[in-house]
């Protein structure tokens, strides 16, 4: 074990590893001056412009004191006046500059909800950070940004599996940008144990698969890179699963999912869908009255769908986002989680 100390001291940390234990103190710590390599006060993106950059974001480094590791940065923007309560991420550096297309910003403006065509306050902010428990801010730069009406790709990480041949045929997908990865998969293997693993790409590269570091493949953690170690599982049998791989944490959580609709038409009891495996959409023909409904899973209110914007999109559901059946009558009700963004439709027959 071995140590080193720092004189003219503030704070104390302790940084670990594998094999040894660090002690430091720190310094006065010098926080990042970010800013662009041009103006983007007013920016319009154009069709023919989504292939360039929006900007280079360049900063001064940060500093926690002599002797101490570079720092790691994180560039994020949110909505002006946000608090960066809800961040998307542009990117992980330990350098002092990031490039941003025009095509990952007009995708990032339109996940989160700006209308294309319509100008947005944007901020812009940078995390410097040498471990979880010491870090700093930088300033706060500002666009106005106008998006353009394109199809949204999200990022996206592949899955293979017991399941599915151990082909990477099944995809999650990071719909705010922020390096957590959801997806809907229903997997059966014939077994209550359903292995599998990810990947970047949707090929086996060793650096780029991800698995469980744990030989249960139950713990809850990632392993990136050689071939992510050992095989994650499911561990309830055959079913319509919810996975989300957070890489930011390097950790998943796995959900065993059964989906109902509730609303007026039932008391806000919970009438059942059936899954279609060839379609992977969950449906049900159902006599409904006018009024709210909302999709759950699991008669369980942390998982409800509702609809913002009353577009076929569905969004997290809250008190004042019911989806709304405008007439009594029999209708065929359909949602569709196999792709991104989540979608439903409504059909009166």
């Amino acid at each position: 074990m071995k140590y080193k100390i720092l004189s003219i001291a503030l704070l104390t940390f302790v940084l670990t590893s594998c094999y040894d234990r660090e002690y430091f103190q720190l310094t006065e710590t010098v926080q990042p001056v970010l800013s662009s390599s041009e103006s983007i006060s007013d920016v319009v993106i154009e069709e023919d412009a989504l292939d360039q950059d929006f900007t280079v974001f360049i900063w001064t480094a940060a500093s926690f004191g002599d002797g101490l590791p570079d720092a790691e940065y994180a560039l994020r923007m949110d909505l002006a006046g946000n608090n960066f309560q809800n961040p998307i991420s542009l990117g992980r550096t330990k350098s002092l500059s990031i490039s941003v297309l025009n095509s990952r910003m007009n995708q990032n403006l339109l996940s989160m909800g700006i209308e294309p065509g319509s100008s947005a306050n944007i901020e812009f902010q940078l995390h410097a950070s040498i471990n979880p428990d010491v870090s700093t801010m930088s300033n706060i730069v500002t666009s106005t940004v106008t998006p353009l009406e394109v199809v949204i790709e999200y990022p996206t990480i592949y899955l293979a599996g017991d399941h599915n041949g151990w082909s990477f045929n099944d995809q999650l997908y990071s719909m705010r940008s922020d390096e957590i990865y959801e997806g809907f998969i229903y997997m059966d293997n014939g077994d209550n144990w359903i292995g599998f693993k990810m990947s970047y790409e949707p090929d086996w590269i060793e650096e780029l698969v991800i698995g469980d570091p744990e030989e249960s493949g139950t713990s809850g953690t990632l392993q990136v890179g050689n071939w992510g170690g050992n095989n994650i599982y499911a561990t309830e049998g055959p079913g319509y699963y919810r996975i989300r791989a957070n890489l930011v944490n390097n950790t998943i959580s796995i959900l065993k999912t059964e989906w109902a609709i509730t609303g007026d038409f039932n008391g806000w009891s919970f009438t059942p869908l059936v899954y279609d495996t060839d379609d992977k959409v969950w449906s049900a023909t159902i006599d409904m009255t006018a009024g709210g409904f909302k999709f759950i899973a699991n008669e369980d209110w942390s998982l409800v769908f509702g609809d913002d914007d009353l577009n076929g999109v569905l969004d997290p559901g809250r008190d004042d986002n019911n989806i709304q059946i405008t007439e009594d009558g029999n209708y065929n009700i359909i949602m569709d989680l196999s792709g991104a963004p989540y979608i439903y439709s409504i059909i009166k027959n």
